[in-house]
């Protein structure tokens, strides 16, 4: 299972800002996941199944309320991938919450200017990416326990 938070970066388009675990992902799901990001659709959420990999990938995008973006939010997609065979109404739930939890964190839009030149020195960027990584690796974590005590 890996869990992949993208994000629109206002000069490279669709980026993988965090990804858990830290593994590698494959080249060709990275450029799926770019893709979906990109695709206009009405849904926040969609599910994907890559038959010929077993696989399956839950997205939910979301925005960020931000002071220092273009349109003030930051653009995001949650990616959850996973054997094919998981239970897809268990992990929508946390998607969901994951998302939610991101989105009320004062402040946590700072994250993803972690990697930009022209805000480094700021220790809020610091403090909201290492937030939103415990955020995720908390939330991840509390999913794969409630996986195992459901199976």
């Amino acid at each position: 299972m890996h869990l992949v938070l993208t994000y629109f970066h206002r000069i490279q388009g669709p980026s993988i800002f965090l990804s858990f675990p830290d593994a590698k992902l494959e080249e060709d799901i990275i450029n799926k996941l770019m893709k979906f990001f990109d695709l206009d659709i009405n849904e926040t959420f969609f599910e994907i199944i890559l038959i010929n990999k077993k696989k399956r990938i839950l997205n939910l995008y979301f925005e960020i309320p931000s002071e220092w973006a273009r349109g003030k939010k930051e653009m995001a997609m949650l990616s959850l991938i996973m054997d094919e065979k998981f239970n897809s109404r268990l992990t929508w739930s946390f998607i969901v919450e994951a998302s939610r939890k991101i989105i009320s964190t004062p402040s946590i839009f700072k994250a993803f200017y972690k990697y930009d030149d022209f805000r480094e020195d700021d220790i809020e960027i610091d403090i909201a990416y290492e937030t939103i990584k415990i955020l995720l690796f908390d939330c991840l974590s509390s999913l794969i326990k409630r996986m195992e005590n459901s199976q």
